[in-house]
């Protein structure tokens, strides 16, 4: 059933207004339902449903909740319906609610008044109840296990009683006002949310004509005779405005669109030169279905997400390769930077909260033992000079005190045995660069600078083991230690000098949260534009596939 569809059913529900069952008969819920709510929703209730359904009924009057005592439906029932049938506005499925089974349900009932039995009126209500607990749930925390996504662990949360919330919502008729406050309160949540209606409108009208590849690129100025397709692509994508070229070559990239080319490349993670190259084109050619579901993963990974307003935020949003810092997440940021994340297939950066405690100026880097076995051990065995030339010395243990051990035979050998450890001296050469972020996690990952700066130039920014190199570390320093004087832009510069001090810890007075994020659409908040990146993880399809309507129930 279509959405209008719906919505002039759950009318004629109310507009009917009763769903009669014989008068002696406004009896209590039969028990074996609550107990056993998949007899009636015929599909797997999760434990945590089952408690939250039985919960509901027990907060309540005895009996039914979505209709009265004679088995009329209470006018929440019709807000109910709708609410379940608009699931599709945050990217769920309203199949999964059985929002459209729900609302067949309900016209039958009427249909059948006055001589609806009330074992019928019982197995609605409580199908009703199902739906609305499970929506209330997915909205808050997510339909999809996180951890099938790349998190290791659940972000810690603050698990709400739906029971409650849904009780009260009731009572005071505001099912809708319930679900906004369970929504996740990040803005780019409702920014993205806005932008659905209208991106499946334009996708439902996309007609596709796979444009070419101009190599090396096409160039403002430039002809080609299949240009035209590109720019009427543009068009279409609302990018550009105007029509034919002043010089009247249909085929010619005007000058004047340089600047929509330029944004629609920003916008999708490109460098932004204004040339029409092939990874401008393979953007362009991408459906806008894709788009679509894009947003949609997007909004249930941010649903995984705890948010605390009020907080200082840095945000890493891995498949875009970019940084944001925020005095609070509900405003603006202050800064943003490009960053290295971790190689795709074997080095991804894992999705995780954590908070970042301190920093450390001129840090050693402590070589992890798995690349340690890798890549530094051939490179040692193959060439003795190699640990002088790159500041490099064997160690006891993984700590900036720990003594040096002298190289050779039994060096090499404890090296070998995972006894000894391998860390590089603070320089301009140290992987690490000048400065690094700690967030103490079980995967040791944390941000950090990088003497490889050429790297950040990439469209494509997945290189490191995992941690993530920033573009604009002193900026980020100076930033998290705004308020401990003495630190300053000037002091953070001179404790990122070659020639500062070996190291130099900095404990943060109050921690900053710290969210490595996957989302392969963000937008900053309301009106923003949405920016798109490549699924370089390939995590989307699984995702979109764990997201489909679970086993359809009645």
């Amino acid at each position: 059933m279509r959405r209008s569809a719906l919505c002039f059913a759950i009318c004629v529900a109310v507009c009917a207004g009763i769903v009669t069952v014989p008068r002696t008969v406004a009896a209590p819920l039969p028990t074996p339902w609550l107990e056993h709510p998949e007899s009636v929703w015929a599909a797997p209730v999760a434990p945590a449903e089952a408690e939250a359904l039985r919960r509901f009924y027990a907060l309540g009057p005895r009996g039914w909740r979505w209709f009265d005592a004679q088995g009329r439906a209470r006018p929440v029932l019709a807000e109910a319906l709708s609410v379940l049938a608009a699931a599709e506005d945050d990217g769920l499925h309203p199949a999964d609610y059985q929002a459209h089974q729900l609302a067949r349900a309900v016209g039958a009932a009427l249909d059948a008044a006055p001589n609806a039995e009330a074992a019928d009126v019982s197995a609605l209500d409580v199908r009703l109840s199902v739906a609305m607990l499970r929506l209330l749930r997915d909205l808050h925390l997510g339909r999809v296990d996180p951890r099938r996504d790349g998190w290791k662990r659940r972000p810690a949360t603050v698990v709400p009683d739906f029971a409650a919330v849904l009780h009260h919502a009731l009572e005071a008729g505001r099912l809708a006002s319930a679900l906004q406050a369970l929504r996740p309160a990040w803005p780019a949540y409702e920014a993205l949310r806005a932008t659905l209606p209208a991106l499946r409108a334009q996708a439902a009208r996309e007609t596709r004509v796979a444009l070419p590849v101009f190599r090396p690129g096409l160039r403002p100025g430039q002809s080609h005779p299949q240009a035209r397709q590109v720019f009427e692509r543009l068009r279409f994508l609302g990018e550009l405005l105007g029509d034919a070229p002043a010089s009247g070559d249909p085929d010619m990239y005007d000058p004047a669109w340089e600047p929509a080319v330029r944004r629609f490349q920003a916008r999708h993670g490109l460098n932004d030169d204004g040339v029409i190259g092939p990874s401008t084109v393979a953007a362009l050619n991408v459906p806008l279905w894709q788009r679509v579901r894009q947003v949609e993963l997007s909004l249930e990974r941010l649903r995984w997400m705890p948010f605390v307003p009020g907080r200082p935020l840095i945000l890493v949003n891995v498949p875009m390769f970019r940084l944001w810092a925020y005095a609070d997440a509900t405003e603006a940021p202050v800064l943003e930077s490009r960053v290295i994340v971790g190689r795709s297939g074997k080095h991804p950066t894992p999705s995780m909260m954590e908070e970042l405690r301190y920093l450390v100026f001129r840090p050693y880097w402590n070589v992890p033992p798995s690349i340690l076995r890798e890549e530094e051990l051939p490179r040692i065995e193959a060439d003795p000079g190699y640990l002088q030339r790159h500041d490099k010395e064997v160690v006891a243990a993984a700590s900036d005190h720990s003594p040096v051990v002298p190289f050779g035979a039994e060096a090499l050998a404890g090296l070998r045995a995972g006894s000894l450890r391998l860390r590089q001296k603070p320089g301009p050469a140290n992987a690490l660069g000048a400065v690094k972020f700690m967030m103490p996690n079980d995967e040791a990952i944390y941000l950090h600078d990088t003497p490889s700066r050429g790297l950040f130039l990439r469209e494509r920014r997945d290189f490191s083991h995992g941690c993530v190199r920033v573009q604009e570390p002193a900026a980020l320093a100076t930033w998290l230690l705004r308020d401990q004087p003495p630190w300053n832009a000037q002091r953070v510069a001179a404790a990122m000098r070659d020639d500062a001090a070996a190291s130099q810890y900095v404990r943060l007075e109050s921690p900053v949260s710290v969210a490595l994020v996957y989302l392969t659409a963000w937008a900053e908040a309301a009106g923003a534009p949405v920016r798109f990146a490549d699924d370089v993880y390939r995590r989307d399809a699984p995702l979109a596939r764990a997201l489909q309507p679970r086993r359809a129930g009645r």
